[in-house]
Parts: C-alpha cells; sequence; structure tokens
C-alpha cells in the first residue's frame, strides 16, 4: 500500500521555512525546539531526502527542500479544499431530513408537516419518498431514510413507534350498487365479496385482513392497485366495493360519486405512526420534524400494537 506523507509535517515545513529557524517555528506552535527538530529528521528520513540545512545563523532549505516546499504548499491547500468541502458536506447533512412517507399520510398530512416546518425552523430541508408502509419500514430499517411515517397496525422489530393519529377506513359502493340502499353490511358479507385493495405491503390492506382475521374471515381479493385514485375510480366505474381511508374519500363520498356503507360488526379504525430505528438517537432535524408533526420529543419508545376499536 502507497503511503503519503504526513500533512501536518508538511505544515510544520513549511512554517520552519517562512520563520527561517527550527526554534521560532516552535515557538509559534507552542513546542519545544527539540520536539520539531526531530520531527523535521522524522520527515527526511521518510522522504529519503534531506530538506533543511542547519547552520548557527538559522535553518535554511536545500535546494531539495526548496522544491519540496513548493509542492506541499500545493498539497496543503488542496487538503484544505477538500476539509472545507467536507466540512460542508456535513453541514447540509446536518439540516436536511430524509423521510418516507406511506401514501395517504402523502397525500393528505405530509404537505401540512412540511409547511410547518419551514415557517418554524427554516433552515431543516425535507427529502421525502412516497412507497406503502411495508417498504416505508424497510427505509427506516435500513438506514436509507431517518424517518417514516406509516399506517399500518404493526412495524418490524428493531423499530421504535411514535403515534401521531388515527385514521378510519370506510367501505364505498357506487350509487347503483346493492349495497348503497342497504348503507350496512356485516364482515362476513364484506369477506364473501371480492374487494379492490391496494397491493400487499400497504397499511391500508393490513388493517382490513387483519380486522377480518380476527373475526375468523379471509379478505377475498378482487382488483389490487397500488394507487388510491384508481381504486376509486374502478369503484365508481361499478367494478367492485373499495375500502380506503376516508380522508382518501372524501370528495367522492361528498359528491355522490361513492356511497359510504357501514360494516356493523367490524371496527376499520388504524394508527397513523412515525418509526425510526430503535438503537439510533433522533437526529435534530427529525425532533424538529416530529415536534410540528405534534409529537413529543421526550415520549418514550413504543412497540407495535393492534388498533383499538373505535368507540
Amino acid at each position: 500500500m502507497t503511503r503519503y506523507p504526513d500533512l501536518d509535517s508538511l505544515a510544520v515545513l513549511l512554517l520552519v521555512a517562512r520563520k527561517g529557524s527550527i526554534g521560532q517555528a516552535a515557538e509559534e506552535l507552542g513546542l519545544s525546539q527539540p520536539s520539531v527538530s526531530r520531527r523535521m529528521v522524522a520527515l527526511e528520513n521518510a522522504m529519503r531526502v534531506q530538506l533543511l540545512h542547519r547552520t548557527r545563523q538559522g535553518t535554511v532549505l536545500t535546494p531539495t527542500g526548496r522544491v519540496v516546499v513548493d509542492w506541499a504548499s500545493t498539497l496543503l491547500e488542496a487538503a484544505d479544499d477538500f476539509r472545507r468541502s467536507v466540512g460542508a458536506l456535513q453541514a447540509q447533512s446536518a439540516v436536511s431530513v430524509r423521510a418516507a412517507v406511506s401514501m395517504t399520510i402523502a397525500e393528505h398530512h405530509a404537505p401540512v408537516w412540511v409547511a410547518r416546518l419551514h415557517r418554524t425552523s427554516p433552515d431543516y430541508v425535507v427529502s421525502m419518498e412516497v412507497h406503502n408502509s411495508r417498504e416505508v419500514a424497510d427505509l427506516v430499517s435500513s438506514g436509507a431514510v431517518d424517518v417514516g411515517f406509516v399506517e399500518s397496525p404493526t412495524v418490524p422489530k428493531g423499530l421504535r413507534r411514535r403515534r401521531i393519529g388515527w385514521d378510519v377506513l370506510v367501505l364505498a359502493v357506487p350509487p347503483g350498487h346493492p349495497w348503497a340502499d342497504r348503507g350496512e353490511v356485516t364482515a362476513a358479507e364484506l369477506a364473501a365479496v371480492p374487494l379492490l385493495v391496494r397491493e400487499p405491503g400497504s397499511g391500508t390492506r393490513e388493517t382490513v385482513e387483519g380486522a377480518l382475521r380476527r373475526r375468523g374471515l379471509t379478505m377475498t381479493v378482487g382488483m389490487t392497485m397500488a394507487s388510491n385514485t384508481a381504486l376509486k375510480s374502478a369503484a365508481m366505474a361499478g367494478i367492485g366495493p373499495v375500502v380506503l381511508s376516508e380522508l382518501a374519500l372524501h370528495a367522492e363520498l361528498g359528491s355522490g360519486q361513492l356511497v359510504r356503507v357501514e360494516v356493523s360488526d367490524l371496527p376499520l379504525r388504524r394508527p397513523l405512526s412515525a418509526v425510526l430505528r430503535a438503537t439510533e438517537r433522533t437526529p435534530p432535524g427529525v425532533t424538529a420534524l416530529l415536534s410540528v408533526v405534534g409529537v413529543r420529543p421526550d415520549r418514550p419508545p413504543r412497540g407495535p400494537s393492534a388498533p383499538r376499536p373505535s368507540a
């Protein structure tokens, strides 16, 4: 492996050359003259050339030493540029927040949080990726992002959860559907009909499947889509019932394009949570973001839990 010269020793050599004396260089550095002299000898031995000529009047550079000093000046300037550049990267990293959010949170909550953070802590810059809840948790676990926001009832081991709220899921059908006039179905009826559902890993799908499983039922999967908008369009086209967040269905339910149907014996409420790596301290930027989300910074970590039945 190639050995590189000691930059600190080269810096001392430049100071000796500028002062014209090892003693004066040592005085400026706050070191003893013998220690600086030994350092110059060690540098000469490492480079295998004589750099300094010592006389009673002081220390002067040898012809070789003058060449080395010129080269060392260029090298040390480059090292200073490198140090400043790394410092800039560290500063940028210190004020940036890498986040991943699941789809419903991305569409209905995250823009408000980012706006609040910009008002309260404008130095922090948030980069945000949108994935389903399982993918968000994987990104947090791998360290690819600093914090995640998910809609799933559980989180993987190795992550800690901070509850930020609750979300209600709604069963919806188009006006001409037989359930529209009834306004209510049972969990068994819901399980028996092919549903328009999100992809595996989605918090929405996990919540519905888990709620039915606790009743001893299995969800019947109709069409699978990774988009809330696509699922709503399919439901309005009469392809099948859909279960989505009340937030995602707000406009369609309000306009009458879809009709809300209650599931009488099945609570469809899920937690919204921030997830972080359990073994790491929370970075300042994440703490600032959690603060505007409404999470107390000193709140103790909480493990995975199932959603509570709605009142």
